[in-house]
């Protein structure tokens, strides 16, 4: 295993930085080699099978305030993975364990059972797959049961409005809200983006590249919207605050629109005010008391069959950069990974 090369991605220093704000450009990757580490006392050598691009490799390079430093150029990225541990000097993890955690993306990572983010390693359970380890049990299924389940909490006949349905939380977020007695209704776009949604299984769909958002939305939820479930922001959040139910709630999860140098802005704040709102958001890393109940839940939803996965899976270890970017760029079709290996 020393002998063989240690791919791994670097952060770059781009020449032309034209996206700006947290978004990432083709310049930030670079392509890097290095030796395998060496194990240490009480460290564990994992070897990554997925990647799995996220808006946290962007925060991790561009820095997150309060959070943490930006990366400076040459040091590896970090992100999340999923793969096996094949070398162990720590008496808590066995060889032939597979896990997930952010880590290096490098073929192989060294850790002392805990990731960059301080959290334990995440085993995947026997009969679970590699990817659901890293998607469903991982980021896109723990917030998307976290916001429903722990922060809002829809009730039997409530209509939850879910913003970018087809990605990883969203897609997920509509099959656990029918658990609720509530009707999941999904914004997506594209024809083909939100056909996929249907199937996934919401009840109903709104093409945000189509004309009339507001009014789609409206039509969609004619009684009005009881929660909002948040993932984009921007010109949705917009249009789903006038068509909020009194008392409503509007719960942020992620903000994609709000990643550019120029950050869509919000005009319709005025009716949290109007209609009684209640909004809040939370951070994944803020909660990992209760990813536990949350990945024991998931994973027998998983394999009873009432959560399907839609994944858009690229191959080898070149593709990064462009799958790290393409959600930034509506180019994903579900849950972005990176298959290395």
């Amino acid at each position: 295993m020393r002998n063989v090369p240690n791919r791994l991605w670097q952060v770059g220093k781009p020449n032309d930085d034209t996206a700006g704000g947290m978004a990432l450009v083709r310049g930030h990757f670079e392509r890097g080699e290095g030796p395998v580490p060496e194990v240490g006392e009480g460290q564990v050598l994992v070897r990554a099978e997925y990647f799995s691009p996220d808006a946290m490799n962007h925060a991790w390079v561009r820095g997150m305030p309060g959070k943490f430093d930006p990366l400076a150029p040459g040091a590896t990225m970090r992100g999340g993975i999923a793969g096996t541990i094949v070398e162990s000097r720590n008496a808590d993890w066995t060889e032939g364990t597979r896990v997930t955690g952010f880590l290096d993306w490098a073929d192989y990572s060294l850790s002392d059972g805990t990731d960059h983010m301080g959290v334990p390693l995440q085993r995947i359970p026997e009969g679970v797959a590699t990817a659901s380890g890293l998607v469903t049990l991982g980021m896109s299924g723990v917030c998307a049961w976290l916001g429903l389940a722990h922060f809002t909490r829809p009730r039997p006949g409530d209509t939850v409005l879910v913003s970018g349905a087809s990605g990883g939380i969203g897609s997920i977020a509509g099959q656990l809200v029918p658990l609720f007695g509530a009707r999941p209704v999904g914004i997506a776009g594209g024809p083909e983006k939100c056909a996929a949604a249907l199937e996934s299984g919401f009840d109903a769909m709104v093409d945000y590249k189509a004309d009339d958002l507001p009014g789609q939305i409206a039509r969609a939820c004619p009684g009005g919207v009881d929660l909002f479930f948040d993932n984009v922001g921007g010109p949705l959040l917009d249009a789903a605050l006038v068509n909020m139910r009194h008392y409503g709630q509007v719960l942020i999860c992620g903000g994609t629109a709000h990643y550019g140098a120029k950050p869509e802005p919000i005009y319709n704040h005025i009716y949290m005010a109007m209609s009684s709102l209640t909004m809040r958001g939370f951070f994944y890393f803020d909660h990992v008391d209760l990813w536990e109940e949350g990945r024991q839940r998931l994973a027998r939803w998983l394999v009873e069959g009432r959560i399907r996965e839609w994944l858009d899976i690229s191959e080898g270890f070149e593709t990064v950069p462009d799958a790290a970017l393409a959600g930034f760029h509506g180019g994903v079709k579900g849950r972005k990974l990176v298959k290395i290996a």
